[in-house]
């Protein structure tokens, strides 16, 4: 029985590996322990031989060598002692009137605050006179291009004094001639977009203040130009153009006036209150608005305070003020809006109190402005998605005449929409969209949607500032990114009609055997004057042979500029003729 299982254990042992060799030594290990399974007495015999290896190499007393580990020390638990109470009394609780038993008031002005104004955070820094090479932006262009321009007082086509005269060709016709492309785009600051202005020049030149205090200055074109100016300190609220001067108002309670001419970023009025927008009444008159609820009116010859509106001491009732536009018709009104969702009509007459207040919107009025032809039509935008038309033919009192739903819920990290008349109608407004595709929508003031602006390719974010320009067909945007967009009206590339040039040609059917039309001929991009001048006309004197002189030129020869007999093309000669007609 025995000599069965040690056969058996044997075979066991070979089928774990154990050369044959080795396997009489496991088997001594299974007879001194017969409790041990094959796989063990395997391990056993692997440590004893390992054993002995290091034995011969004299390594079996290297434990003795090393040091023994210290003891551990045990840690010692923290005996808990409580706070000390604080003496300052707790507040108490908040308590459900309604479980209390108690009657709930439900006036709303009684848990509606007061507004206030934000005080400055930080102490302000008095820098009066900034001169151009301190706050230009070292990675800008080259300023002269802007420069020049702007020195350059060119007068526009129309009057400023008198209405405008609407063209024959509709103001949608204009807008749907606009696109964009890559040397119209630029990012003129670093940070947001809070305010935009537009040069009347001839030139399109853009002005943007941003969030950080900058104020950037871009020329569109082939040679594009941007500049970038740093001479406030916080947000650029106000922003525009008077020629070679701009206007600005900041968060940092200055108002600033840069001067092409000079060269300097001076100081104009400063407060101890926040200003938004600003407006120009004249050419040396300046309104600004604060956010303590006053307007103020500044000379600028003398860079002084003239009045504010209202002159009592006590504005909270007319709320933080957000924006200004004067009537360029009757120069007697202007209008500010405010936070506490009223649209004020003032009068530069009576600086007690508004003539007129008006509640079309049931929260704060980002923009109220004038139509731009006779100034009877006022344009507001509300945050409470609201875009309302008001009727001024009665002066001094709005009335309102339609409002509609528009989406005008930005939020915090972009600047407010501001709507803008078109400059040739008191129909039509362009707004900023928060719909995708982004976009930029044309409204009349039915409130239809009357068409969109958009390109996949650069308008690619919600522009909350847009405006025409006031003599080109053109339209500016901006984004909370610092870029600005322009569209315009792409320039034509078709030379003049000749109509010397037409009675001379001499058009014939290219299938006949005549070889005399050709390429320039069918091609109206490169039907001009010189196209016709490889042989002279017959009056010019000939040479000895009675032949007509050829005169070199650079184009290509007559041979190659005949068409191929051999595969000949069909041509629409009328329209030939109508393309370079």
């Amino acid at each position: 029985m025995a000599k069965k299982k040690d056969a058996q254990f044997r075979k066991d042992l070979q089928d774990l590996g154990v050369v044959d060799s080795c396997i009489d030594a496991v088997m001594e290990i299974h007879h001194s322990n017969p409790d041990l399974v094959p796989y063990e007495c395997k391990r056993q015999y692997n440590i004893r031989k390992n054993e002995e290896k290091l034995r011969s190499l004299n390594l079996m007393d290297i434990k003795s060598v090393m040091k023994a580990p210290k003891p551990t020390q045990s840690l010692k638990r923290k005996i808990w002692t409580p706070k000390p109470k604080s003496d300052i009394p707790l507040e108490p609780s908040r308590k459900s009137a309604r479980i209390a038993g108690q009657t709930i008031n439900y006036n709303v002005s009684d848990y509606v605050p007061e507004p206030t104004y934000r005080p400055v955070s930080t102490p302000r820094v008095s820098r009066p006179k900034l001169k151009f090479e301190e706050i230009v932006d070292v990675q800008s262009d080259s300023a002269v291009p802007i420069l020049d321009v702007l020195k350059s007082k060119t007068e526009l086509n129309d009057s400023a004094d008198g209405p405008r005269i609407k063209q024959e060709t509709s103001v949608l016709e204009k807008i749907g001639k606009l696109y964009i492309d890559e040397n119209y785009v630029a990012k003129m600051c670093k940070n947001r977009l809070s305010s935009m202005s537009i040069h009347p020049g001839n030139k399109i030149i853009v002005a943007g203040g941003s969030k950080k205090g900058e104020v950037g200055l871009f020329m569109p074109g082939e040679k594009k130009v941007n500049l970038r100016l740093e001479p406030h300190v916080d947000l650029v609220a106000g922003c525009q153009f008077s020629w070679s001067k701009l206007f600005t108002s900041s968060y940092d309670s200055t108002v600033r006036m840069f001067d092409a001419e000079t060269l300097q970023y001076n100081e104009i009025f400063s407060s101890d209150v926040w200003f938004r927008s600003l407006c120009l009444c004249s050419e040396n008159e300046l309104l600004v608005a604060g956010t303590n609820g006053k307007v103020f009116k500044l000379d600028v010859r003398e860079n002084k305070k003239v009045c504010s509106y209202p002159a009592k001491s006590d504005s909270s009732e007319y709320g933080s003020l957000w924006a200004l536009h004067h009537n360029k018709f009757d120069t007697n009104y202007f209008l500010s809006t405010s936070n506490n969702a009223t649209i004020a009509v003032w009068d530069h007459r009576n600086t007690n109190q508004p003539t007129d207040v008006s509640s079309s919107h049931c929260k704060t009025v980002s923009s109220a402005i004038f139509d731009p032809l006779r100034g009877k039509k006022v344009l507001s935008v509300g945050y409470d998605d609201k875009v309302c038309i008001s009727d001024f033919s009665d002066k001094g009192k709005l009335t309102e005449v339609k409002k509609f739903y528009h989406s005008n819920n930005t939020g915090r990290w972009l600047t407010k929409f501001r709507a803008q008349w078109h400059p040739d109608s008191d129909e039509i407004f362009v707004i900023g969209s928060m719909a995708q595709p982004r976009r930029i929508e044309i409204y009349n003031v039915n409130g239809k949607m009357e068409r969109t602006l958009s390109d996949e390719n650069f308008i690619g974010s919600v522009q909350s500032l847009v405006e025409f320009h006031p003599t080109q067909n053109a339209l500016v945007c901006g984004n909370g990114s610092g870029y600005s967009y322009i569209f315009h009206e792409m320039k034509p590339t078709k030379p003049p009609y000749n109509k010397k040039v037409a009675k001379e040609k001499v058009v014939s059917s290219p299938l006949s055997r005549r070889k005399s039309l050709r390429i320039s001929d069918m091609h109206p991009v490169n039907y001009t004057e010189q196209s016709y001048s490889g042989f002279k006309s017959s009056s010019e004197p000939s040479d000895r042979q009675g032949k007509r002189k050829r005169v070199k030129t650079d184009e290509p020869t007559r041979k190659s500029q005949r068409i191929s007999q051999r595969n000949p093309v069909q041509y629409r000669f009328d329209d030939i003729l109508s393309d370079n007609e």
